[in-house]
Protein backbone atom coordinates (compact mmCIF):
# COMPACT_ATOMS: atom_id res chain seq x y z
CA UNK A 1 0.00 0.00 0.00
CA UNK A 2 2.91 2.44 0.72
CA UNK A 3 4.12 2.10 -2.91
CA UNK A 4 1.06 2.44 -4.03
CA UNK A 5 0.69 5.97 -2.39
CA UNK A 6 4.24 6.74 -2.98
CA UNK A 7 3.12 6.65 -6.78
CA UNK A 8 0.33 8.06 -7.71
CA UNK A 9 1.24 11.37 -7.31
CA UNK A 10 3.80 11.18 -9.37
CA UNK A 11 1.02 9.54 -11.96
CA UNK A 12 -1.33 12.59 -11.50
CA UNK A 13 1.76 14.90 -12.03
CA UNK A 14 2.40 12.65 -15.32
CA UNK A 15 -0.82 13.16 -16.45
CA UNK A 16 -1.43 16.53 -15.97
CA UNK A 17 1.91 17.72 -17.63
CA UNK A 18 1.14 15.50 -20.50
CA UNK A 19 -2.80 16.78 -20.69
CA UNK A 20 -1.03 20.17 -21.03
CA UNK A 21 1.34 19.31 -23.20
CA UNK A 22 -1.06 17.85 -25.95
CA UNK A 23 -3.65 20.25 -25.83
CA UNK A 24 -4.36 23.21 -28.62
CA UNK A 25 -3.94 25.58 -25.23
CA UNK A 26 -7.51 25.62 -24.34
CA UNK A 27 -6.37 26.94 -21.13
CA UNK A 28 -4.60 29.87 -22.55
CA UNK A 29 -8.27 30.24 -24.65
CA UNK A 30 -9.71 29.69 -21.37
CA UNK A 31 -7.99 32.18 -19.20
CA UNK A 32 -8.73 35.03 -21.97
CA UNK A 33 -11.92 34.68 -21.48
CA UNK A 34 -11.86 34.59 -17.70
CA UNK A 35 -9.36 37.66 -17.27
CA UNK A 36 -8.88 39.23 -20.52
CA UNK A 37 -10.42 41.38 -22.97
CA UNK A 38 -11.20 39.71 -25.82
CA UNK A 39 -12.81 43.11 -27.58
CA UNK A 40 -9.07 44.81 -27.57
CA UNK A 41 -7.57 41.49 -28.14
CA UNK A 42 -10.02 41.41 -31.64
CA UNK A 43 -8.88 44.79 -32.35
CA UNK A 44 -5.01 44.31 -32.16
CA UNK A 45 -5.62 40.84 -34.13
CA UNK A 46 -7.11 42.80 -36.95
CA UNK A 47 -4.61 45.10 -37.32
CA UNK A 48 -2.46 42.51 -38.23
CA UNK A 49 -0.13 41.64 -34.60
CA UNK A 50 0.21 37.97 -35.32
CA UNK A 51 0.73 37.49 -30.91
CA UNK A 52 -3.01 38.49 -31.04
CA UNK A 53 -4.23 36.60 -34.13
CA UNK A 54 -2.68 33.13 -31.98
CA UNK A 55 -4.17 33.97 -28.58
CA UNK A 56 -7.64 35.03 -30.77
CA UNK A 57 -7.03 31.59 -32.49
CA UNK A 58 -6.76 30.51 -28.47
CA UNK A 59 -9.86 31.52 -27.83
CA UNK A 60 -12.01 30.41 -30.46
CA UNK A 61 -10.90 26.67 -30.22
CA UNK A 62 -11.56 26.89 -26.58
CA UNK A 63 -15.04 27.53 -27.15
CA UNK A 64 -15.11 24.74 -29.91
CA UNK A 65 -15.04 27.41 -33.04
CA UNK A 66 -12.10 25.39 -34.57
CA UNK A 67 -12.47 26.58 -38.03
CA UNK A 68 -12.69 30.26 -37.30
CA UNK A 69 -9.14 29.26 -35.25
CA UNK A 70 -7.48 27.74 -38.11
CA UNK A 71 -8.29 31.36 -39.61
CA UNK A 72 -6.08 33.05 -37.47
CA UNK A 73 -3.79 30.46 -37.14
CA UNK A 74 -3.43 30.98 -40.75
CA UNK A 75 -3.05 34.36 -40.47
CA UNK A 76 -0.26 34.49 -37.95
CA UNK A 77 1.50 31.65 -39.97
CA UNK A 78 1.65 33.80 -42.96
CA UNK A 79 3.77 36.63 -40.98
CA UNK A 80 6.37 33.86 -40.02
CA UNK A 81 5.07 33.41 -36.44
CA UNK A 82 6.15 29.73 -35.25
CA UNK A 83 3.37 28.84 -33.01
CA UNK A 84 0.60 29.69 -35.79
CA UNK A 85 3.11 27.50 -38.19
CA UNK A 86 2.57 24.69 -34.85
CA UNK A 87 -1.30 25.25 -33.95
CA UNK A 88 -2.01 24.85 -38.07
CA UNK A 89 -0.15 21.85 -38.51
CA UNK A 90 -1.50 20.32 -34.94
CA UNK A 91 -5.41 21.13 -35.67
CA UNK A 92 -4.95 19.71 -39.17
CA UNK A 93 -3.03 16.49 -38.15
CA UNK A 94 -5.91 15.54 -35.30
CA UNK A 95 -8.61 17.45 -36.22
CA UNK A 96 -10.97 20.90 -34.54
CA UNK A 97 -14.03 20.14 -32.82
CA UNK A 98 -16.70 22.45 -33.63
CA UNK A 99 -19.80 23.21 -31.59
CA UNK A 100 -22.03 23.57 -33.65
CA UNK A 101 -20.06 20.58 -35.79
CA UNK A 102 -19.82 23.70 -39.00
CA UNK A 103 -17.45 24.74 -36.61
CA UNK A 104 -15.15 21.41 -36.63
CA UNK A 105 -11.61 21.15 -38.42
CA UNK A 106 -11.53 17.39 -40.53
CA UNK A 107 -7.94 16.46 -40.51
CA UNK A 108 -5.44 16.96 -43.40
CA UNK A 109 -2.71 14.97 -42.47
CA UNK A 110 -0.58 16.09 -45.63
CA UNK A 111 -1.00 19.63 -45.12
CA UNK A 112 -0.57 19.20 -41.30
CA UNK A 113 2.49 17.44 -41.04
CA UNK A 114 3.93 20.39 -44.14
CA UNK A 115 3.01 22.75 -40.92
CA UNK A 116 4.16 21.17 -38.40
CA UNK A 117 7.58 20.41 -39.94
CA UNK A 118 8.05 24.13 -40.38
CA UNK A 119 7.78 24.81 -36.66
CA UNK A 120 9.66 22.14 -35.62
CA UNK A 121 12.78 23.46 -37.78
CA UNK A 122 12.50 26.33 -35.32
CA UNK A 123 12.40 23.81 -32.56
CA UNK A 124 9.12 24.45 -31.25
CA UNK A 125 9.05 21.78 -28.71
CA UNK A 126 5.25 20.43 -29.36
CA UNK A 127 5.88 20.53 -32.75
CA UNK A 128 8.87 18.20 -32.42
CA UNK A 129 6.39 16.03 -30.37
CA UNK A 130 3.83 15.90 -32.96
CA UNK A 131 6.69 15.05 -35.50
CA UNK A 132 7.30 11.79 -33.07
CA UNK A 133 3.66 10.95 -32.89
CA UNK A 134 3.24 11.56 -36.84
CA UNK A 135 6.42 9.39 -37.72
CA UNK A 136 5.56 6.84 -35.14
CA UNK A 137 1.87 6.64 -35.93
CA UNK A 138 1.88 7.13 -39.57
CA UNK A 139 -0.08 10.52 -39.52
CA UNK A 140 0.71 12.31 -43.08
CA UNK A 141 4.21 10.26 -43.52
CA UNK A 142 5.87 7.40 -43.75
CA UNK A 143 5.93 5.62 -40.00
CA UNK A 144 9.93 5.76 -39.14
CA UNK A 145 10.52 4.69 -35.80
CA UNK A 146 14.16 6.23 -35.77
CA UNK A 147 13.28 9.79 -37.02
CA UNK A 148 10.35 9.74 -34.32
CA UNK A 149 12.92 9.06 -31.70
CA UNK A 150 14.67 11.44 -32.84
CA UNK A 151 12.83 13.95 -32.26
CA UNK A 152 11.37 12.94 -29.17
CA UNK A 153 14.96 13.46 -28.03
CA UNK A 154 14.83 17.28 -29.46
CA UNK A 155 11.43 17.30 -27.27
CA UNK A 156 12.70 15.72 -24.14
CA UNK A 157 15.33 18.42 -23.98
CA UNK A 158 12.55 21.21 -23.59
CA UNK A 159 11.40 22.03 -20.00
CA UNK A 160 7.94 21.34 -21.42
CA UNK A 161 9.19 18.03 -22.49
CA UNK A 162 11.16 16.61 -19.67
CA UNK A 163 9.09 14.04 -18.28
CA UNK A 164 6.66 13.62 -20.77
CA UNK A 165 9.34 13.06 -23.33
CA UNK A 166 11.27 10.67 -21.37
CA UNK A 167 8.42 8.66 -20.51
CA UNK A 168 7.79 8.36 -24.42
CA UNK A 169 11.37 7.59 -25.25
CA UNK A 170 11.33 5.06 -23.05
CA UNK A 171 8.40 3.45 -24.36
CA UNK A 172 9.76 3.65 -28.23
CA UNK A 173 13.27 1.94 -26.92
CA UNK A 174 11.03 -1.02 -26.03
CA UNK A 175 10.26 -1.13 -29.71
CA UNK A 176 13.85 -0.44 -31.21
CA UNK A 177 16.94 -2.47 -31.32
CA UNK A 178 20.30 -0.89 -29.99
CA UNK A 179 21.42 -0.41 -33.80
CA UNK A 180 18.00 1.53 -34.29
CA UNK A 181 18.70 3.52 -30.97
CA UNK A 182 22.15 4.36 -32.23
CA UNK A 183 20.92 5.59 -35.71
CA UNK A 184 17.86 7.63 -33.94
CA UNK A 185 20.78 9.50 -31.37
CA UNK A 186 22.83 10.43 -34.45
CA UNK A 187 20.03 11.82 -36.48
CA UNK A 188 18.73 13.79 -33.35
CA UNK A 189 22.43 15.56 -33.46
CA UNK A 190 21.85 16.51 -37.14
CA UNK A 191 18.76 17.96 -36.23
CA UNK A 192 20.40 20.12 -33.51
CA UNK A 193 22.80 21.31 -36.20
CA UNK A 194 20.20 22.32 -38.35
CA UNK A 195 20.65 19.22 -40.84
CA UNK A 196 16.80 18.55 -41.26
CA UNK A 197 15.52 15.33 -43.25
CA UNK A 198 12.16 17.05 -44.81
CA UNK A 199 9.37 15.21 -44.70
CA UNK A 200 7.33 13.17 -47.84
CA UNK A 201 3.96 13.88 -47.42
CA UNK A 202 1.14 11.18 -47.52
CA UNK A 203 -2.90 12.10 -47.36
CA UNK A 204 -3.08 8.54 -46.00
CA UNK A 205 -0.86 6.51 -44.55
CA UNK A 206 1.25 3.68 -46.67
CA UNK A 207 -0.55 0.36 -47.08
CA UNK A 208 -3.94 1.91 -45.94
CA UNK A 209 -6.50 0.01 -47.42
CA UNK A 210 -9.08 2.47 -48.63
CA UNK A 211 -6.70 2.84 -51.56
CA UNK A 212 -6.81 -0.74 -52.84
CA UNK A 213 -5.38 -2.07 -56.27
CA UNK A 214 -8.15 -4.56 -57.24
CA UNK A 215 -6.72 -6.03 -60.39
CA UNK A 216 -4.01 -5.19 -63.63
CA UNK A 217 -4.28 -6.43 -67.04
CA UNK A 218 -1.26 -5.94 -68.16
CA UNK A 219 0.74 -6.33 -71.93
CA UNK A 220 -0.92 -6.52 -75.21
CA UNK A 221 -2.12 -2.76 -76.63
CA UNK A 222 -3.00 -0.77 -73.54
CA UNK A 223 -2.12 -1.55 -69.50
CA UNK A 224 -4.73 -1.10 -67.54
CA UNK A 225 -5.04 -0.83 -63.71
CA UNK A 226 -8.18 -1.33 -61.09
CA UNK A 227 -7.89 0.98 -58.36
CA UNK A 228 -11.13 1.56 -55.89
CA UNK A 229 -13.49 0.55 -58.27
CA UNK A 230 -11.63 2.83 -61.15
CA UNK A 231 -9.90 1.74 -64.22
CA UNK A 232 -6.84 4.12 -65.34
CA UNK A 233 -4.53 3.47 -68.01
CA UNK A 234 -1.21 5.15 -67.73
CA UNK A 235 -1.67 9.40 -67.61
CA UNK A 236 -5.15 8.95 -66.67
CA UNK A 237 -6.22 10.29 -63.49
CA UNK A 238 -9.78 9.80 -61.18
CA UNK A 239 -11.24 10.54 -58.38
CA UNK A 240 -11.97 7.59 -56.04
CA UNK A 241 -13.90 7.10 -53.07
CA UNK A 242 -12.04 6.76 -49.30
CA UNK A 243 -14.33 7.51 -46.80
CA UNK A 244 -14.81 9.62 -45.44
CA UNK A 245 -13.98 11.57 -48.56
CA UNK A 246 -12.54 11.46 -52.01
CA UNK A 247 -8.37 11.57 -53.09
CA UNK A 248 -7.71 12.43 -56.73
CA UNK A 249 -5.15 9.50 -58.27
CA UNK A 250 -3.12 9.66 -61.04
CA UNK A 251 -1.52 6.37 -62.70
CA UNK A 252 2.29 6.75 -63.95
CA UNK A 253 3.17 3.35 -64.65
CA UNK A 254 1.75 -0.01 -64.90
CA UNK A 255 3.97 -3.08 -63.94
CA UNK A 256 2.82 -6.56 -63.92
CA UNK A 257 1.81 -6.94 -59.74
CA UNK A 258 2.20 -3.11 -59.23
CA UNK A 259 1.19 0.38 -60.35
CA UNK A 260 3.00 3.42 -59.72
CA UNK A 261 0.85 6.72 -58.95
CA UNK A 262 0.42 9.94 -57.59
CA UNK A 263 -1.89 11.76 -55.46
CA UNK A 264 -2.82 14.97 -55.12
CA UNK A 265 -1.53 16.82 -52.09
CA UNK A 266 1.27 14.35 -51.99
CA UNK A 267 5.11 15.03 -52.77
CA UNK A 268 5.85 11.85 -53.85
CA UNK A 269 4.58 9.03 -56.24
CA UNK A 270 3.81 5.64 -54.45
CA UNK A 271 3.72 2.20 -55.37
CA UNK A 272 0.28 0.06 -55.04
CA UNK A 273 0.90 -3.81 -55.16
CA UNK A 274 -1.66 -6.71 -56.12
CA UNK A 275 -2.73 -8.55 -52.66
Amino acid sequence: MRNARLTTPLALTVLLIATVATAQNPLGGTFTMAFGDVAALKQKAETGDAAAQVALGDVLASRFHASEALEWYRKAAAQGNVEGEYHIGNMLLFGGLGSPQSFAVRPNHAEGIRWTFMAAMNLYPQACRNMARALSEGYGIRTNLVEACAWLKLFSGTIPGSIVGRVELNELAVKMDTDALGRAEALAAEFRAGKWHPPVARAIPEGDPRLKLGGITFGGKRSLALINGKTLGEGESASVSIKPGTLTIKCLKIEKESVLISVEGEDSPRLLHLR
